[in-house]
This record gives C-alpha cells, structure tokens and sequence, in this order.
C-alpha cells in the first residue's frame, strides 16, 4: 500500500532536508514536522505553523485533479 500525506503534494515541502536522517523538514516547520502533526489534515487548514499552509504542487493536481488551493 502506498499513502501520501498532504505534505507530501504541498510546495512549502522545501527541497527535502532530513534532520537526523528521518525527520522531514519544509517552509513552516524548518526544524522538522512534529511526529504528531495532522499531515493528512493539512489541506482542511488554513495555517500550519510560521503563517505558512498547504498550497497544493503540481503532483497534487495532477493525481486529484484539483486545479487550485483547497
């Protein structure tokens, strides 16, 4: 099975930086994305963290066929 999260297909997701080797990192948390965070709820939010939210990449609107923000 494969699962995707939100961030996963956000643009804030940054180039990628792992902390530590597994603690991913992007726009609004640069010091690692809490375990606990609602990444697959990320979409209904409107903010994050650091005044940044979910903006949808081009993956995004490619696989759910969405052409704007949520």
């Amino acid at each position: 099975m494969i699962c995707l999260d939100d961030c996963t297909c956000c643009k804030n997701r940054g180039d990628g930086h792992l902390i530590d080797g597994w603690i991913p990192t992007c726009d609004a948390f640069p010091n690692g994305i809490p375990h606990d965070f609602k990444t697959g709820l990320a979409h209904e939010m409107k903010e994050c963290n650091n005044g940044i939210g979910f903006e949808p990449d081009e993956n995004y609107k490619k696989w759910f066929g969405k052409k704007d923000s949520v």
